[in-house]
């Protein structure tokens, strides 16, 4: 690493002079990755600990997300929605869409960025756009029983459930800087 201007790099990453910084962002490999995925399931299937944002894109291909509440059961992601939502309107022109769940917490075992990076995971998926009414009331019924929380929008109110198969996955923040991804779920 040449000396100088990259002396405040060295330092901030720790790296000596035969490391490059971004060493430690590679990816995990396949097997050690795999001690990650119940952790990173529960991590993602706690509002307590992540918040979740869902992706979608507008007709001119520009992506929007939005905060929202998601059920996530066996990586199937579930986001209940009102009928005239725009991302009903998206999910149903443009099916690929994505969550971002990013932690609550603060990590000082982060030197960059003043002890604050939480844990984040991106997941893009293909969703399905749910409007039966008996199919939604059925995720009502199993959210209560598993979450405790049935029905909170008022009854006669519209709503759809777009639901998400996974297709790739992206977690940071379990080991250091380095990338876990799965793409079999």
């Amino acid at each position: 690493m040449p000396e100088g201007k990259n002396d405040d790099v060295k330092s901030r990453w720790g790296t000596n002079e035969n490391e490059v910084p971004w060493d430690k962002e590679k990816g995990l490999d396949s097997d050690s990755a795999e001690q990650y995925r119940d952790e990173i399931l529960a991590f993602i299937s706690d509002s307590k600990q992540s918040s979740a944002y869902l992706m979608t894109r507008r007709k001119d291909g520009r992506e929007i997300m939005r905060p929202v509440s998601v059920f996530v059961d066996n990586w199937i992601c579930e986001t209940i929605t009102q009928d005239l939502q725009p991302k009903t309107t998206h999910v149903r022109r443009d099916p690929i869409v994505g969550y971002l769940w990013v932690g609550r917490e603060h990590r000082s075992d982060w030197k960059a960025n003043d002890d604050f990076r939480p844990k984040v995971v991106w997941m893009q998926g293909q969703a399905d756009l749910v409007e039966s009414e008996s199919e939604v009331n059925d995720f009502y019924k199993k959210r209560e029983e598993r979450k405790g929380v049935g029905r909170v929008h008022p009854e006669g109110e519209t709503m759809y459930l777009i639901r998400t198969k996974p297709q790739y996955l992206r977690a940071e923040g379990w080991e250091g800087s380095r990338a876990i991804v799965y793409k079999e779920f």
